[in-house]
């Protein structure tokens, strides 16, 4: 309260700046020349911008038409719009263009123009002057239709222009004879080798010194390893808006008076009325009585006990009927039910074999036995059945409905289910009995596999929602944090308040959500702020609910990053490298394996028919730099030491075992040009894209 009070002292002057504020926002710009950061667009390509209302249009079509999420959406309109820009300008340098031909062509071939009736001749075929007559009639009567034809016709141009192109580049693609040999020898060209690896652990860590030295020249030297994005990490503090047991008594109580009848003055009829309890309320009128008085709708449906969720299922299926439960919790809401009705073996479960005929109800064109022949069969497949046939193949082999895939099995179903022949015979008979029943789409056999008694229960919900007491001490309570840790450590405050403090490590610009939070891209846009520093503090109110307390723990900057960052990580790889030295520095002079095992305690291996394709080595996993100069040697030869993977080398070739040559490289040509092909498009999109400088401006605006 003494919070609210401050604020209600100050008020005027909340107001002042307030209004001051707004006066300088909307005066930037006219005073000084600045634009604001709205006004840029949302991405720039070499020298195509897109602004935001075209972009908007894009990410709204995506939300609609794909269900995404925003950022989904924003992603998406990203790659549209850049790979759009960049291949305008592409083609447009190289000359290509779309004529009057290429389009009649594409509205032949396209079926939403070409199997429309009104633009095909006598013939059923498309008619191109049939079209042109549309569209000048458009252009004469119907300004909006031919203002959407032309933006339709200009998508439809730069569609082709960029297929024309990814057409050109395929066509481009060849593969030469000696690029299909080399490609069989890089997979059965053989050789036979011995080897000594000294493994690095030869050498004790404990005698490899580095320093931070090292380490940044380690970065720098695989700088497209380790250069990073910009990023934020965050802690918070949540205020959760969660009912107290006090605001549960509260909504419980509503739903006691609804357990007995009341009567109450009607200041317009001058009269008492009786309003009926849950129980007592008609069974025609439950429907509306539940909807007048419950946060979740009625459902008018048996239920078996299996489909009853929650610790008082068992309670509410076994009520006699008419009685009423609660109030009792269940998923938060309060509740308080009553048993409607109850039927005795109201839901089955039954397997069956479709048998169709031509002319049944929706029998497919492929079927042409007739209603006898029909009949006969499924009388032969009960015949099976009965006498222990594994009912689920007969369905798979021989069911004409759609549930043959899966043995015949029909979810569970009340009597108003199926069609009344169905209904009759699988509710009328005992479980595991089998039968032919005939009804508008064939003939089925049935087993009946399981009954199970249902009720319909009448439940009137309340949601348990904090009072607004609840919601004043909580908002008091995170308003409250949030400033004392304006001027005090975060960490220790929360400590000393008991609160629960949670990590979210490098967050990147364009990321929607927060781990357990969900979509919180309001929290991201404000961490990537130009004048969000580092330890700023946020309050911000969740859709579910309650609130969190932000700070900003770290910024990282996009590059590389500090030595004390990565030292942990990196630290283990420069120690590798300087043993690598090492070892290449104990094994000059070294000519032969032997004497190699016996300085360094190794022995001498030996690995046999070895390839380029897998660079398999056994007992050293893959080594494709050892393996590939073994290639290189002659054999009797010994190499100098090679560095792998596992440990420092040295090699002696022993034989060499040439693929045999073939007749015919066909098979490796289409492997390799097949190989190619893949994902050509993306390939080539990102090929026009990379001669442009992009800038992106997404995080701005979303």
């Amino acid at each position: 309260m003494a919070i609210l009070g401050k604020i209600r002292e100050r008020s005027l002057v909340l107001i002042f700046i307030i209004g001051m504020a707004l006066l300088a926002f909307v005066f930037t710009g006219v005073f000084d020349g600045n634009t604001s950061t709205s006004q840029d667009p949302v991405l720039v390509v070499g020298d195509a911008e897109v602004g935001i209302d075209a972009f908007s249009q894009q990410v709204d079509f995506a939300e609609r038409s794909y269900r995404m999420s925003s950022m989904q959406a924003v992603n998406y309109a990203y790659e549209q719009s850049s790979n759009t820009k960049a291949y305008e300008q592409a083609l447009d340098a190289l000359g290509l263009f779309i004529g009057k031909e290429h389009i009649e062509q594409f509205l032949k071939t396209d079926p939403n123009f070409s199997s429309d009736p009104q633009f095909q001749g006598e013939d059923g075929l498309f008619d191109p002057e049939k079209f042109t007559d549309f569209i000048i009639d458009l252009s004469r009567n119907n300004p909006q239709g031919f203002d959407q034809w032309k933006a339709q016709e200009a998508s439809i141009k730069s569609n082709l222009r960029v297929q024309q192109y990814q057409d050109m580049v395929n066509v481009g693609l060849n593969v030469t004879n000696f690029e299909a040999q080399q490609s069989y020898a890089l997979q059965n060209d053989l050789v036979d080798i011995d080897y000594v690896r000294i493994p690095y652990a030869v050498i004790s860590d404990s005698l490899v010194k580095i320093t931070k030295k090292d380490i940044a020249a380690y970065i720098a030297k695989n700088s497209d390893k380790y250069k990073r994005e910009a990023s934020r990490s965050l802690r918070y503090v949540q205020f959760s808006e969660d009912p107290t047991p006090d605001d549960k008594v509260l909504i419980e109580n509503e739903l006691r008076n609804l357990l007995s009848e009341r009567t109450l003055f009607n200041e317009v009829s001058k009269q008492e009325e009786t309003f009926p309890s849950l129980a007592s309320v008609e069974e025609a009128s439950i429907a509306s009585f539940v909807g007048e008085y419950s946060d979740l709708p009625y459902n008018d449906s048996f239920v078996s006990k299996t489909e009853l969720s929650g610790n008082y299922a068992s309670t509410l299926f076994n009520l006699p009927k008419g009685e009423v439960f609660g109030p009792y919790e269940d998923n938060g809401y309060s509740n308080i039910t009553r048993l409607v009705s109850r039927q005795k073996n109201g839901k089955v479960k039954a397997r069956h074999i479709l048998v169709s005929f031509k002319g049944a109800s929706r029998a497919a064109e492929t079927i042409t036995r007739t209603k006898a022949t029909a009949r006969k069969e499924a009388n032969a497949l009960l015949r099976k059945a009965k006498r222990g046939s594994d009912f689920a193949q007969l369905a798979r082999e021989n069911s004409d409905g759609p549930s043959a895939s899966r043995g015949g099995e029909l979810p569970e179903f009340v009597r108003g289910d199926m069609v009344a022949p169905f209904s009759d015979f699988v509710f009328s008979n005992r479980v595991g009995a089998f039968g032919v029943v005939e009804t508008e789409f064939g003939f089925h056999v049935i087993e009946i596999q399981d009954k199970n008694d249902v009720v319909k229960l009448a439940t009137i919900s309340k949601k348990l929602i904090p009072s607004e007491a609840t919601s004043n001490q909580v908002f008091t309570a995170a308003t409250q944090f949030e400033l004392d840790v304006q001027e005090a450590d975060f960490l220790e405050q929360s400590k000393l308040k008991n609160y629960i403090v949670k990590d979210v490590d490098d967050i990147k610009a364009l990321d929607e959500s927060l781990p357990l939070l969900g979509s919180q891209r309001q929290v991201i846009r404000w961490a990537f702020e130009e004048n969000t520093s580092e330890l700023a503090v946020k309050r911000f109110a969740l859709t579910t609910g309650g609130y969190i307390i932000v700070q900003i723990s770290s910024v990282k900057a996009e590059g590389l990053p500090d030595v004390e960052e990565v030292i942990t990580a990196v630290s283990p790889l420069v120690i590798k490298e300087k043993k690598q030295e090492m070892l290449l520095k104990q094994l000059k002079g070294f000519t032969s394996l032997a004497e190699v095992a016996t300085q360094f305690k190794q022995t001498v291996s030996t690995a046999n028919a070895i390839n380029r394709n897998t660079s398999m080595l056994a007992g050293s996993a893959q080594e494709p730099n050892v393996v590939g100069r073994s290639f290189g040697l002659t054999p009797g030869t010994t190499s100098e030491p090679i560095v792998g993977n596992t440990g420092v080398f040295m090699v002696e070739l022993k034989a060499t075992t040439p693929a045999a040559a073939l007749s015919n490289y066909a098979g490796y040509k289409a492997s390799i040009a097949n190989a190619a092909k893949q994902n050509i498009a993306q390939k080539v999109d990102d090929a026009v894209k990379v001669s442009f400088d992009i800038t992106d401006n997404r995080s701005l605006y979303y």
